[in-house]
């Protein structure tokens, strides 16, 4: 039996709990409370005394490529997304297969160091699968899906489904698919990969409703796409604007009603948010890469008073200073109006609802899986320990993931 403890335990974002511990037994979370009241002094008890902490849920990532962490720096801050995406195609052009793995390996560690207990990976090459296998943390490896030639979709489906079978799933390790988005998949190839959702239950994730040229590019066919995608030699002969808005778009092609999730949705409209509850999907919000690429105001807001589930993610390296959830808490905190204990939901319960595991994870609960972090909080003297949880100087100390030690700071 392990026993963590901590100044403070946030077992869920209503209940702060002083002088609190939890007692671990194998995976599991055994019990929660005061430590006083659990400590019963036995011949196998281990204690891990955190100290000035505050021991909470494992943060969950529901948005990252970590085969581009070998970028940061090396792509510059724009509001043209295509120019951006120019900028990666050439960064990667000499790119080998180590280049890929090292990156995965460094978000890997990346993320247990900064709490994260829980990510879902966007897999543009096949190396995901089996380092992140490797590694102690509870993933959703989406296996990206990008081909714009409506004539290819039996051939790439065929492919899909035999990557899939040849990758080993586990307790920790789940896979899903992910169309990348409306301008680098034909229409055609969405409604295959939604009737294999609907068949197989298979997670889908897609990239939506990003930029404002997007939008150009589904309701009047111009904009910058139609130039990148005739640059790369992706535009299909006699292709033509479906004419919808993208949340609108990907109920016409039946990916909406597989519950998917919506990554980014930066541009959306009333209408799209009422569609979009209705279909029981759920929301990617990437708050720093939105800042990145210097969008307008998220409609966060308005989507969680619409009911809808929004958890946090980071995206990439190559658009973000780091891959830490408690990183983008804090940047709400100070530009967005959004309480603590909200943006403690969002980085915890709505990221485990978004990956279906909401029955076993993003909260500290008896039977719950083992999977804690702990965040090391400054001597100051003020009363809100939420407001000081988000303070610039705290940082993770303590990693579990699945009753598994995985970082500890503290020693």
């Amino acid at each position: 039996m392990i026993i963590i403890r901590a100044k403070y335990l946030i077992p869920n974002p209503e209940n702060c709990i002083e002088n609190g511990a939890v007692t671990v037994n194998g995976v599991k979370i055994d019990r929660f409370g005061k430590f006083d009241e659990l400590k019963t002094h036995g011949k196998n008890e281990t204690i891990i005394d955190l100290g000035n902490a505050v021991i909470l849920p494992g943060l969950i990532n529901i948005h990252t490529h970590l085969d581009l962490c070998n970028l940061h720096n090396r792509v510059k801050p724009t509001n043209n997304f295509t120019h951006w995406v120019f900028q990666i195609a050439g960064a990667k052009l000499r790119w080998k297969d180590e280049d890929y793995i090292s990156s995965i390996e460094k978000g890997a560690e990346i993320c247990i160091e900064s709490g994260t207990t829980t990510l879902a990976d966007i897999a543009s090459t096949g190396h995901s699968f089996a380092i992140l296998k490797k590694y102690p943390l509870r993933k959703v490896v989406f296996k990206e899906i990008i081909n714009t030639n409506p004539d290819n979709v039996n051939d790439v489906m065929n492919k899909i489904q035999t990557e899939l079978s040849m990758t080993a799933t586990d307790n920790l390790l789940h896979t899903g698919l992910s169309p990348h988005a409306p301008y680098s998949v034909s229409k055609e190839l969405y409604q295959a990969i939604a009737q294999m959702a609907k068949k197989t239950g298979t997670p889908i994730c897609t990239h939506i409703a990003e930029t404002q040229d997007e939008i150009e590019f589904l309701t009047r066919g111009t904009g910058n796409f139609p130039i990148l995608l005739k640059q790369l030699r992706a535009m299909p002969n006699n292709w033509q604007p479906p004419g919808f808005t993208p949340i609108l778009y990907l109920k016409e092609t039946g990916i909406l009603s597989s519950s998917p999730l919506l990554i980014h949705c930066n541009y959306i409209t009333d209408e799209e948010i009422s569609m979009i509850k209705s279909t029981n999907a759920n929301v990617a919000f990437c708050p720093r890469s939105h800042r990145f690429f210097g969008h307008t105001n998220h409609p966060v807001q308005k989507l969680l008073d619409a009911g809808i589930n929004v958890g946090l993610g980071t995206d990439s390296l190559a658009s973000n200073d780091s891959l830490s959830i408690l990183d983008e808490m804090k940047f709400l905190f100070n530009n967005y109006s959004i309480s603590p204990k909200t943006l403690l939901t969002l980085a915890t319960i709505n990221g485990a609802k978004a990956l279906n595991m909401e029955s076993k994870v993003g909260q500290i609960r008896e039977g719950f899986q083992a999977d804690l972090c702990a965040i090391r909080i400054s001597n100051s003297h003020t009363d809100n320990i939420y407001n000081q949880l988000l303070d610039v100087a705290t940082k993770n100390i303590f990693t579990m993931v699945a009753g598994t030690v995985c970082y500890n700071m503290s020693l």
